[in-house]
């Protein structure tokens, strides 16, 4: 998609831009356009949607802080590219060690040039733009968001964790009127609860032992933009409720003052609880959830998107890739790919592509390459791998886990083959796990360790797995693998 786009190009107005110029930058594939210094940080800030390549001229060497400041503040959405003189080694290295991406010296056969400076910098714009939607289902939703961002209306997003909440709420900012202001992400369930309610409508100085000055909330830090609240459901409900006036009257009361402050903030949230569930359980507010919900978009999990996992494969491989390295899948991966239910979503895809980076070693990710998280349940697949000429054929479960055994042995699973090490959690593993070797081994030993300390320490099973982040079901599964490899659960800690 990004091959098919010029990229936009400014040019440093110092030094004219004439028609040779012109045609060569155009047929490089670039956008160009002359413009002065002041204007060029203007220009990168309303520049929403990516990066743009950013000219300078070699006059006499433009001031370093200069360029280091460019660097730090717009950091990818700048391709930085200075012109020197063929002759002026000096100037070349002093530039690169100050943070330019690319120098291009004046001579013959700049169209070549041009066009490996508009590749790269393409490469750059794709490496940090997570937007891909190429499913009709996704498609359609992102045609919801583009609506449901341009007007001035709460939006709630439901859906799966790891499913794109988040990006959709990105969009539904970019797609506004609000644009140009700031988008707040909050975390609610990582927001401590002494502490939420001031750091989400600010504090007076004095208000508590620590205050030793006034701070602004999130709400006051959105001032004029869009505030994400992620996981809106895990608030509590006395938050819930001072939430509820500050949406409802635009105005929020720090903690410790007496005098509420007006605040213009768009509020988008985000659950992948069923908050209507809440309500009758009565862990959420309804009240809040109308107020919040104005526009309700349900984001579907990754398995019901399956014309986005490969491209979305193949974003992370360029993400997570080397520039030097081009990676591509191979058909059995794809179709291992294609075959997999992903109860994590996008997230476990972008794992499971970035551990194929490491294993693999010659360009081609190959179905071995492929390793996927443990599901609570144990399934390694619920399809079968699905040929790439008809994406819909499966089979049940148990065949194609039987299947898959056959393919790879018994014995092993693809990430300890390719190390050439025994599966640590395989039954033929030898009990004792003295067999269990390589990275893989490690990682178990280190889990197995975790795990240990965890039940010694507390009280309930229910206790440890809240602790590991695990369910209770989860943590019972590890603990009969344990036994298996005949490492001795200790007891729990008494009272």
């Amino acid at each position: 998609m990004y091959q098919e786009h010029p990229i936009d190009l400014i040019w440093d107005e110092s030094s004219p831009m004439d028609a040779n110029v012109m045609g060569i930058l155009t047929r490089a594939g670039f956008s160009p356009r002359s413009m002065g210094a002041a204007a060029v940080a203007q220009y990168v800030e309303s520049n929403g949607f990516g990066p743009c390549v950013l000219c300078m001229h070699r006059r006499e060497l433009p001031d370093i802080q200069m360029i280091r400041t460019l660097k730090q503040h717009y950091g990818a959405k700048i391709y930085l590219v200075l012109r020197v003189d063929p002759l002026d080694l000096e100037s070349t290295v002093e530039a690169i060690k100050c943070g330019v991406d690319d120098v291009i010296a004046d001579g013959s056969d700049q169209q070549a040039k041009w066009e490996k400076i508009a590749g790269l910098a393409k490469l750059r714009l794709l490496k940090n733009d997570s937007y891909v939607f190429v499913d009709e289902t996704s498609q359609h939703l992102l045609a919801l968001v583009e609506r449901v961002g341009a007007a001035e209306v709460t939006a709630l997003m439901c859906g799966p964790t790891g499913s794109g909440k988040e990006v959709l709420a990105r969009l539904t900012h970019d797609f506004s009127p609000r644009r140009d202001g700031p988008f707040v992400p909050v975390n609610c369930a990582a927001l401590p609860e002494a502490l939420a309610e001031s750091l989400l409508f600010g504090h007076a100085k004095g208000a508590f032992t620590g205050a030793t000055r006034s701070t602004e909330g999130f709400f006051t830090q959105a001032q004029g933009g869009t505030l994400f609240l992620d996981e809106i459901g895990e608030l509590t409900l006395p938050l819930q409720a001072k939430l509820l006036r500050a949406i409802q009257e635009k105005e929020v009361l720090p903690v410790g003052s007496s005098e509420t402050q007006r605040v213009d903030v768009r509020i988008v949230a985000a659950t992948n609880r069923d908050l209507r569930a809440g309500i009758r359980a009565g862990y959420f507010r309804e009240d809040l959830y109308f107020r919040v919900s104005t526009v309700r978009i349900n984001v579907p999990g990754l398995s019901a998107r399956l014309a986005d996992i490969l491209p979305l494969a193949n974003y992370f491989l360029v993400k997570h890739g080397r520039e030097d390295r081009m990676l591509q899948l191979s058909p059995e991966a794809a179709a291992k790919l294609l075959a997999y239910t992903w109860p994590g979503n996008v997230r476990e895809l972008e794992n499971v592509v970035q551990r194929a980076i490491v294993l693999s070693n010659d360009g081609v990710i190959a179905g071995s390459h492929l390793v996927f998280d443990e599901p609570a349940d144990h399934e390694l697949y619920a399809r079968e791998p699905v040929p790439m000429d008809n994406v819909h054929a499966f089979e049940p479960a148990s065949v194609q886990r039987e299947r898959w055994r056959d393919a790879q042995g018994v014995a092993t699973n693809p990430f300890t083959a390719h190390l050439g090490a025994p599966n640590a959690f395989d039954e033929s593993a030898d009990e004792g796990g003295d067999s269990a070797s390589g990275l893989q081994g490690a990682m178990d030993a280190n889990e197995f360790r975790i795990i240990v300390d965890t039940i010694k320490n507390t009280r309930t099973r229910q206790e440890a797995a809240d602790m590991l982040g695990i369910s209770q079901r989860t943590l019972r599964y590890k603990i009969a693998r344990m036994r298996e490899r005949g490492i001795q659960i200790p007891k729990r800690r008494s009272a």
